[in-house]
């Protein structure tokens, strides 16, 4: 069965959701870093006593993943054949594009890409960790790694990145469910935008943080 453009667009928008809400998840657990090694390790040793709950949760974290890039490729080729087949057009809306519209392929790779580092990094690394003499677990881990800047760097390109892409998210879900109008289009744009800024700059504080404390 095909599915129509708009189903398409709806499954990118509930697997774009499922991916947000990892992200905000995520990032509340990755703030606990602020607190110590004692808060972030518990936090990490709870996410272990899951055990196969955890799998469950990555595995459908994978399958959002992929189905919103296979998605998102498919309603662009689409997108691009309807240009091709175009030959007149009443209204042409590429100029309105967003600059995070225009960047999407590129900060796509840039999180794709750094999704595979930060699983190398941290997630199948080995948890040991020395410190001075003490095992810091995976607080020590993450310290190690991101007060190399060149790392750190890397973590907060990937952030913003992700920023741009959240800074179309919201209001693009909106709209697929046919939920926003004319007049609340700016109003939308501008919470995308705060919020996309907002998980950027959250989570880019954590390897600032790590540089500046831990040279």
């Amino acid at each position: 069965m095909k599915l129509s453009s708009i189903r398409k667009k709806q499954i990118v928008a509930v697997s774009g959701l499922a991916m947000v809400g990892f992200l905000l998840a995520h990032l509340s657990g990755n703030l606990l870093l602020f607190k110590g090694p004692e808060a972030y390790n518990a936090y990490a040793d709870f996410l272990h006593s899951l055990g196969p709950i955890l799998w469950v949760l990555r595995l459908g974290l994978i399958g959002a993943v992929l189905l919103h890039i296979i998605f998102t490729v498919l309603i662009v080729k689409e997108n691009r054949q309807a240009r091709k087949d175009r030959y007149a057009v009443v209204q042409d809306h590429r100029n309105e594009r967003s600059l995070a519209v225009k960047l999407m392929p590129y900060t796509g790779f840039v999180i794709l890409a750094y999704i595979i580092i930060h699983l190398l990094d941290f997630t199948f690394a080995d948890k040991t960790t020395i410190i001075n003499g003490v095992d810091y677990g995976l607080y020590g881990l993450v310290i190690t790694t991101l007060r190399n800047p060149l790392h750190a760097a890397a973590y907060i390109i990937a952030m913003f990145s992700i920023g741009f892409h959240l800074s179309h998210a919201f209001q693009s879900v909106v709209q697929t469910f046919g939920l926003s109008s004319e007049k609340s289009r700016p109003k939308l744009m501008l919470a995308s935008l705060v919020f996309g800024l907002g998980v950027a700059l959250a989570y880019s504080s954590i390897p600032l943080y790590v540089v500046a404390t831990f040279r």
